[in-house]
């Protein structure tokens, strides 16, 4: 009796993850498929206000400090602003632009980040290219945008929350790498303030509660079963081979950006405009980073 309950349970087992896989790869797919809308075309500079809400004076010193953090850091950064996404979602216009675009060098580690602030929507993301990801993880984006970000706009500052979200970014990077800022902030100390690191506040995103009630269930399960078995043989390859494939599902993977090159969409990774010279071509995006609404 007990034996066949472990056996319809191992196979509850099966469909449940053979079904979330499905899911998975199907909300993959959907975002990897070209958008039938249009971006903005870069301007060749790194801060694209198309909403027009930032004052010369902060858009040229935040200008001048991405074009150090290209020179020195090899990381390219946009900060980009429009009045609307049109009824996008903002992470998937966000994507197109950081694809289409091409932020990031098309070299190397590809380094890119994309700030977009979408002004009549009230809504921002910040998407963190592959190679970044481990200074950056999601829940620390998210924490920094409702630290500096969030109370600015509130305000109606909008040059300042763009300002000071990008400081902390880029000193959130320097500290867990050990490159000195000196440089990138070089002349530019009067319209921006040295940010303090991020709190340290529960992290958004990843995986929720529900999803690890999920796993925790399912690891229960398979243990079950390979006690019931002796825990040997196939069964317990099989078993292990669920294990690895359930936690890949839930990391956000290696592999290529998908089907949205550098170019596309028509936009245009070079370009000049100022000391910036456009962007690389890299578009190393696969959905890392953080937004919310304000």
């Amino acid at each position: 009796m007990i034996t066949l309950l472990i056996t319809r349970l191992h196979k509850i087992a099966l469909l449940c993850f053979v079904a979330f896989v499905c899911l998975s790869q199907a909300n993959l797919t959907a975002h990897a498929q070209t958008p039938d809308f249009e971006i903005p075309q870069p301007t060749g500079n790194a801060v694209n206000d198309f909403a027009g809400v930032m004052n010369e004076q902060a858009k040229q010193s935040l200008e001048n400090i991405l074009i150090n953090l290209k020179k020195e850091q090899k990381i390219e950064f946009a900060v980009v602003t429009v009045k609307t996404t049109g009824g996008r979602d903002i992470f998937d216009y966000a994507l197109a632009i950081g694809r289409g675009w091409g932020v990031g060098p098309s070299q190397d580690e590809k380094q890119g980040l994309l700030l977009l602030v979408a002004v009549d929507d009230r809504k921002y993301h910040t998407l963190v290219s592959r190679h970044l990801q481990g200074e950056l993880p999601d829940g620390t984006v998210g924490t920094i945008q409702r630290q500096y970000l969030v109370p600015a706009f509130r305000a109606g500052d909008y040059s300042g929350g763009l300002t000071a979200t990008v400081r902390a970014y880029i000193d959130t990077l320097a500290q867990k790498r050990g490159f000195s800022t000196a440089g990138i902030y070089q002349g530019n100390e009067a319209q921006t303030r040295r940010t303090p690191p991020p709190r340290n506040t529960k992290a958004k995103g990843g995986i929720s509660i529900c999803g690890l009630v999920v796993i925790v269930a399912i690891i229960l399960i398979v243990l079950a079963v390979s006690r019931g078995r002796g825990g040997g043989g196939g069964g317990g390859c099989l078993n292990m081979l669920l294990l690895g494939s359930l936690f890949s599902s839930f990391g956000r993977g290696g592999g290529s950006s998908g089907g949205w090159g550098g170019g596309g969409f028509g936009g245009s990774s070079g370009g000049g405009g100022g000391g910036f010279g456009g962007f690389g071509g890299g578009g190393d995006f696969d959905g890392g980073g953080s937004g919310g609404s304000w």
